[in-house]
């Protein structure tokens, strides 16, 4: 076997040739690797004895050349063998090749080093190799290795299902290779979004099903570092579709909240929400906030999961569970609920654009963000502080709630939510009945500005404190004037925070 080697990252390939040493009869390389090689004792020939240069235009230029793409490219039949022949070129069997590091070279924000990081002939290398994949077996990163390694130990050759796996996986490495250097170039060069909307995803993970049992659905990373796609389970059946949308939010909200928090989640929207002085009493408090709600739930918590928090969960119906760590001993209990979904996951917030698909498009915003300017007192009458700290919680909650959404607050916990309703005075009635008799003494969040005050003569009549809400509304003076005659304190973030 003869094997062409142009890799910049040369993790474990020393380890792998010496593992398939048997079947390897030549090794070429560019000048680089060959070097490499030659210090860890593997022979090598350099690629200038095939082409006739070591290497041009400082390095730009290695491998661009016909005695190099005609030995990977040979269909190995009687006319491609005499062209061959007729030129002295020698066909390869397998190309290793992996490239330059683009995108940690993005990171530097240096245009120049960008530039030079932009992979030619690597990228020319492995295409070629993926296009013959029947002929060439193309390893275009290190994971690579192992499958060919136990192919040759099980099979004394490279299966052709190998081939066809290692060519698909080159060329979907090559295309997200363009995309990062299109997407990291255009923001360089002009400082905004891209014209095109390229979106790579990898690592697919087969859920167990869609928004329905009959309706297939998967699962893809966009990168290694955020969110549910790189959390790790610990326990459970696998996740549905329905199942991660509902973790996605659950993760989201709490990633929002500084103050130990529990955020419970159904359908996409929060049903009770707490922060408190310690995991177990945000727990209990957020699951209290609607307990009839509380019933195959999802729950976040921003904080380790200890042993007195996960003795309170024991006999609740959970259906995912996330959290940024877990003792020991609160997991082994809790692993015990063979359906309990446990996810370990980061507490960081993704910063990338929101991205959402509908039919014949794509749209993509930026993440909402409930952080305001300004919070500015409207009405005669102020806040306690307490009272201050409560409309903050509800604030952050609404902006997680579906809209139209009114949030009623308490304590750090939520006491009633009313979502998703076409009329906001509807979401307000909606959130007073959730929360019985604990409305008294609540404040209200609401996402969008008040429209009329019949929402401010439905909170007096409630008991309920003070109010929080974006304003905007050309009968703002009517919602203001009505506060004051009420001695209710309105507050204006001057922000909106409507979730559809």
């Amino acid at each position: 076997m003869r094997i062409l080697i142009s890799v910049y990252d040369k993790a474990g390939l020393v380890d792998f040739l010496n593992s398939i040493s048997n079947y390897i009869d030549e090794i070429y390389g560019t000048e680089g690797t060959v070097k490499y090689l030659k210090e860890n004792n593997i022979k090598a020939n350099n690629s200038s004895l095939l082409t006739g240069f070591d290497d041009l235009l400082g390095g730009r230029v290695k491998t661009l050349h016909p005695a190099i793409f005609s030995g990977i490219l040979s269909k190995r039949d009687t006319e491609s063998n005499e062209q061959l022949k007729k030129y002295n070129y020698k066909d390869f069997d397998m190309v290793i090749c992996n490239l330059y590091p683009f995108v940690e070279a993005s990171k530097t924000n240096d245009l120049q080093k960008m530039i030079e990081n932009i992979d030619i002939g690597g990228l020319s290398l492995i295409r070629a190799a993926a296009k013959n994949y029947k002929n060439v077996a193309v390893l275009s990163n290190p994971d690579d290795y192992e499958m060919v390694k136990d192919a040759l130990k099980e099979n004394g050759e490279i299966d052709i299902k190998t081939r066809e796996i290692l060519g698909l996986r080159a060329f979907s490495r090559s295309a997200n290779y363009d995309i990062q250097i299109y997407n990291r170039l255009y923001h360089k060069l002009n400082g905004s979004q891209p014209e095109e909307l390229f979106i790579y995803g990898y690592g697919r993970s087969d859920l167990r099903y869609g928004e329905n049992p009959d309706q297939e659905a998967y699962m893809f990373k966009t990168d290694e570092k955020y969110g549910i796609p790189n959390g790790i389970q610990l326990n459970g059946k696998e996740l549905s579709y329905n199942n991660i949308l509902d973790a996605n939010a659950a993760l989201e909200t709490v990633q929002d909240f500084d103050d130990i928090t529990s955020v419970i989640i159904k359908h996409r929207s929060p049903s009770g929400i707490s922060s408190a002085d310690t995991l177990k009493d945000a727990f209990i408090n957020s699951y209290n906030a609607d307990s009839e709600s509380a019933y195959g739930f999802v729950v976040a918590l921003n904080r380790k999961l200890d042993m007195d928090t996960a003795m309170e969960m024991k006999n609740k119906f959970i259906e995912v569970l996330i959290a940024p760590e877990f003792d020991s001993d609160a997991l082994k209990l809790l692993k015990k609920k063979k359906n309990l979904r446990i996810i370990k996951c980061s507490m960081e917030k993704d910063p990338e654009k929101a991205v959402a698909s509908i039919s014949g498009g794509i749209l993509m915003q930026s993440k909402l963000n409930y952080r305001y300017e300004n919070l500015e007192l409207k009405s005669s009458t102020e806040a306690s502080d307490a009272k201050l700290k409560d409309l903050e919680f509800a604030w952050k909650v609404v902006a997680h709630t579906k809209s139209n959404a009114m949030v009623l607050a308490k304590n750090r916990t939520t006491v009633g939510i009313g979502a998703g309703q076409t009329s906001r005075i509807e979401s307000l009635k909606i959130a007073i009945e959730r929360g019985g008799e604990n409305v008294k003494g609540s404040v209200l969040a609401s996402d969008a500005f008040i429209p009329f005050d019949d929402s401010v003569i439905e909170c007096y009549k409630n008991g309920i404190d003070a109010i929080i809400q974006p304003g905007g509304s050309i009968r703002d003076d009517d919602v203001i004037k009505r506060c004051n005659e009420y001695k209710i304190p309105l507050y204006f973030t001057g922000k909106r925070v409507f979730l559809h």
